[in-house]
């Protein structure tokens, strides 16, 4: 089973106690900086917190 289906909602919204449906994936250790596409290198996020998160750490993947 794929992570996204494993998991279908925001794993940032929850820790806020809002029930957001995923839409994306976000990599933990960007696959540039040698992350994985590893269960524990994944996050399943909403649009805009995967916006938010990626524009702070400066748009890696």
């Amino acid at each position: 089973m794929c992570h996204h289906a494993a998991h279908p909602l925001c794993e940032r919204c929850l820790e806020r106690e809002q029930f957001t449906p995923t839409q994306e994936v976000h990599h933990v250790k960007p696959l540039a900086q040698g992350g994985t596409t590893d269960d524990e290198n994944l996050k399943v996020l909403c649009t805009p917190c995967h916006f938010e998160i990626t524009a702070r750490e400066g748009g890696r993947w």
